[in-house]
């Protein structure tokens, strides 16, 4: 097994392993199994548990702050352009399930040291999302509502669907997107202001669906 490999399987297996049984259960010793290597071989590409956590949170931290810069980059409109981030970034948590499960729930469990950069990379994604609000608010077309509440909002309703999100669901994850983002706006803005402003759904259609109540 060549080394980018191995280190990848690695991170794979990890990645399985702290989906399913959290980062404190899930010890060295079960992903070596799970990789079929040895301890040298594991310690030749981490120095711990806490390195492979990091890496599994920068990783998707990065495909985060890239999905949505290409959004900034396409749109100059800066309501049509939030509506794609909060669509993408939705949409994110379908296609990558577990490590957006273990990127919010198991941060804290970084050292002070690792914890500081996952959080460095966080306000990162931050600002993305706060530098288009203001510039919503520059515009006038948001209704009287702090800036930081706002960005703080999208996060909470974002974020939080990778609990209830079920692939065998009645909608798909387009369209728990698509609500997230009329549920956002029409809190925030005056409602001829932003009804006209049309989005473009990215990619095919997928065949998930909202869990059942």
């Amino acid at each position: 097994m060549r080394k980018s490999n191995t280190k990848d399987k690695i991170i794979d297996k990890a990645t399985d392993l702290f989906y399913k049984h959290g980062f404190v259960k899930a010890s060295i010793r079960d992903i070596v199994r799970a990789v079929g290597v040895t301890n040298s071989t594991f310690y030749s590409h981490f120095k711990n548990k806490d390195e492979i956590l990091y890496t599994i949170i920068e990783n998707i931290g990065s495909i985060l702050q890239t999905i949505l810069s290409e959004e900034i980059e396409k749109h100059d409109d800066p309501v049509a352009c939030l509506k794609e981030m909060i669509f993408r970034q939705v949409c994110l948590i379908c296609e990558k399930s577990k490590e957006i499960k273990i990127y919010i729930e198991e941060q804290y469990q970084l050292p002070l040291n690792l914890r500081k950069k996952a959080l460095k990379q966080q306000r990162q994604v931050y600002d993305l999302y706060c530098n288009k609000i203001n510039e919503i608010v520059n515009r006038g077309l948001k209704r009287d509502i702090n800036p930081t509440v706002m960005t703080f909002s999208i996060f909470a309703m974002m974020n939080w669907s990778y609990r209830w999100f079920k692939e065998e669901g009645k909608l798909s994850i387009d369209e728990v997107a698509e609500n997230i983002i009329r549920i956002f706006l029409y809190g925030i803005m005056e409602d001829e202001k932003w009804d006209s402003r049309s989005r473009m759904v990215p990619g095919a259609k997928t065949t998930s669906r909202l869990m059942q109540h």
